[in-house]
């Protein structure tokens, strides 16, 4: 099967852990290895946003972005070595003149922008539960730009009364880090507007431990219109925490030899490991060859360059 529970991994792999190791954590260490290899099967999705910025961020399950669509119309994905190579920086703010840029890592998915009003952040149950976890600590850390002075808000879900304590009233803030610590279920961190229950900015979406970035790139939207961004995507690793997870690479053969890597890595036999890890990259390149069949990729040429597309107008 392409994709497969942590449950079915440990049913099939628990002989190939130590007793004394969990194979959850040897799991969250060796399959960051195997995505990173290449670009498997079920590893690769579609993803669509819309957006009035003249930016968008990758979700928290994806990796890399490998094509877009802006408006049904593909465009070419540029590099942030861009903006210092080609064409400049705009000196009223980012606004490439084709294709989609990279704009590297921020701490949120959208920026908070300035209010007249005031605006609160709440944190919302995600992923189809209906309460907030029982158990975990959120921290945003946030900047009011006119006065550069930081503060950190705290939020500890083992109390239910407990919410964050930032309000934004007539004054534009800017999120620098938003941490969280042993958050067991997927749960969002969003901006709402007290006058208007419908204006609402998610600024992450959290599980487990660690420190929300999100890869954004940057597009041409002057007007302010909503744009439609299609994206072809990557899988990112996403932690493991229960038995019910999913981890979509289910070549069973492929995850014992990273295991067995992993283990000879361990023991400092690096010519066992080695062998290991290269029959890990084989069984998942038979693997994605027999998937695919016939539909392979072809060399395409672009006489016209690389900023000229037809327009479907049928």
């Amino acid at each position: 099967m392409p994709a497969l529970t942590v449950k079915a991994v440990t049913k099939a792999l628990s002989d190939y852990v130590r007793p004394d190791e969990d194979i959850v954590a040897k799991l969250n260490m060796v399959m960051p290895r195997l995505y990173a290899m290449g670009m498997w099967r079920d590893l690769l999705y579609d993803w669509s946003i819309e957006t009035k910025n003249d930016y968008f961020a990758l979700p928290e399950h994806s990796d890399s972005l490998l094509g877009a669509m802006l408006q049904n119309s593909p465009v070419e994905v540029q590099s942030q070595w861009h903006d210092y190579r080609i064409s400049g920086y705009a000196s009223d703010g980012p606004a490439p003149i084709f294709g989609v840029i990279d704009d590297g890592f921020h701490p949120t998915k959208e920026g908070i922008s300035y209010v007249s009003g005031a605006r609160n952040l709440t944190l919302i149950a995600a992923g189809g539960a209906s309460f907030l976890p029982d158990e975990g600590v959120v921290k945003v850390r946030y900047v009011v730009t006119s006065t550069g002075v930081a503060s950190t808000s705290t939020t500890d879900l083992s109390d239910y009364n407990n919410q964050p304590s930032l309000t934004i009233e007539n004054q534009e803030v800017t999120v620098e880090e938003i941490s969280f610590d042993n958050v067991p279920s997927l749960m969002a961190v969003k901006s709402i507007d007290n006058d208007d229950n419908t204006d609402v900015t998610t600024l992450a979406e959290i599980k487990g431990d660690g420190v929300a970035r999100y890869r954004r790139f940057r597009f041409s939207n002057s007007s302010g219109t909503t744009q439609n961004v299609k994206l072809l995507l990557k899988r990112a690793w996403e932690p493991v925490l229960t038995q019910d997870d999913i981890m979509y690479l289910g070549n069973l053969n492929a995850i014992k030899h990273g295991l067995l890597g992993m283990l000879a890595e361990d023991n400092a036999d690096l010519e066992r490991a080695q062998y290991h890890w290269t029959i890990c990259r084989q069984l998942l390149d038979e693997e994605l060859d027999a998937t695919r069949g016939a539909a392979k990729p072809k060399v395409t040429l672009k006489p016209t360059g690389n900023n000229f597309n037809t327009p479907n107008i049928i």
